[in-house]
């Protein structure tokens, strides 16, 4: 169910025959099931976001791997951070779409929000962005609600001047959401002229946010720049330029002031560090694009492991999951140099950095593993590992 976009993932329609016909000549064999219950387990998971107030831990799976026959949302129990438990919950773990990606989680209101690429229509033109909630003191307490959003969606950040979320479609939209109101959406097209020719915005992968600018990457070597603050005003364009030259680009993330960007190209992967403070936004808009090649911009490049994929910025230091090394690279940001690679499960991928009673954690998710490497930050090694 995979590919190596970006080391994400497939829009899943496309391998539905095959499965259908698996499951038919599964029919002959009574010994076992093709497909078993996911029951506690988790299946591929792909992301994760904490709550260190609630202490809990919320993990997505995307069973990519089809390997269940449904998938879920598990809620953890992270009162002991290097020992976590799955919540003992009646309705734990949540029932959800397979092939869901990034999670974007708002503590003040306990909801969860997940774009999710399941669609069995290979002419369809949208997907899906579930919104999961995750207030255990609430009758309501993981409901899972479905809104319309991009093509193929896998990114997701949150939030902007005017507290709204931000979801990137593979298909080449960006789609901006109020929270009180995901029934509609801006949708914006990342389809662009550039001086040096036209390009389609297919392919596109993540998004972040910095003062008011959005910056989505895009695999095809782009970065959009986007002012927010003309999301969803019809008389102008909210992209005022796009970086150029930047390779195959994953993950992006930004420690307040500049950008880092993984930039995956085979044999050659790199970690683009970038100051975007001579991007000011355009106003009044031109009436084209402005583009900005990246080697202007980036003030170095680190070599990177195999297959790079998500970045994560806590405490000054950058934390890249390899997912063909099976490592974590740790990078100080304060003299650019990588501090080491740390050993973790099989195909890691989402992250999430956290303090917990004074003490920080990584946690790591491990695709193939299908469990969670849980990283103490003061020794930058493994302390522990979730398989429930």
């Amino acid at each position: 169910m995979e590919r190596k976009f970006f080391g994400k993932f497939q829009k899943p329609f496309v391998f539905l025959i095959l499965i259908i016909s698996a499951l038919a000549l599964a029919q002959c064999n009574t010994q076992s099931p093709l497909f078993s219950s996911i029951s506690t387990s988790l299946s591929s998971p792909i992301a994760l976001a904490v709550d260190t107030t609630k202490l809990r831990a919320y993990v997505v799976n995307s069973n990519n791997r089809y390997s269940f026959t449904n998938t879920t949302l598990s809620i953890l129990d992270i009162t002991h951070p290097t020992a976590p438990t799955l919540l003992s919950h009646a309705l734990n773990p949540v029932s959800i779409p397979n092939y869901s990606s990034q999670i974007y989680y708002d503590a003040a209101s306990g909801f969860a929000y997940i774009p999710n690429r399941l669609t069995s229509d290979p002419t369809a033109t949208s997907d899906s962005l579930l919104r999961v909630d995750l207030n255990e003191s609430v009758a309501t307490f993981t409901k899972v609600d479905s809104f319309t959003t991009g093509l193929n969606p896998f990114g997701i950040t949150c939030c902007d001047a005017s507290g709204r979320i931000y979801t990137v479609a593979s298909g080449g939209t960006l789609n901006v959401y109020t929270p009180s109101n995901l029934n509609t959406s801006t949708q914006l097209s990342l389809d662009v002229t550039l001086p040096s020719g036209r390009f389609i915005g297919t392919n596109s992968t993540e998004v972040v946010l910095l003062g008011t600018q959005a910056f989505v990457t895009n695999e095809n070597g782009l970065i959009y720049v986007i002012n927010t603050s003309e999301v969803g005003d019809t008389t102008k364009n909210p992209i005022d330029y796009v970086i150029t030259n930047a390779g195959f680009l994953k993950g992006i993330a930004t420690n307040g002031t500049l950008l880092y960007a993984i930039d995956g190209t085979r044999n050659a992967a790199v970690l683009r560090i970038i100051n975007p403070a001579t991007l000011t936004a355009i106003s009044p808009d031109t009436s084209s694009i402005s583009e900005v090649d990246v080697s202007t911009l980036q003030t170095k490049t680190l070599g990177l492991g195999n297959d790079p994929n998500e970045i994560v910025i806590f405490g000054g230091k950058a934390y890249i999951t390899n997912r063909g090394d099976n490592t974590v690279s740790v990078i100080d940001l304060s003299t650019n140099e990588l501090v080491r690679n740390i050993g973790v499960g099989d195909e890691p991928f989402g992250m999430a950095a956290f303090t917990v009673g004074g003490a920080n954690y990584l946690y790591v998710t491990n695709l193939v593993s299908n469990s969670i490497s849980i990283i103490d930050l003061s020794t930058n090694t493994v302390a522990g590992t979730f398989t429930p």
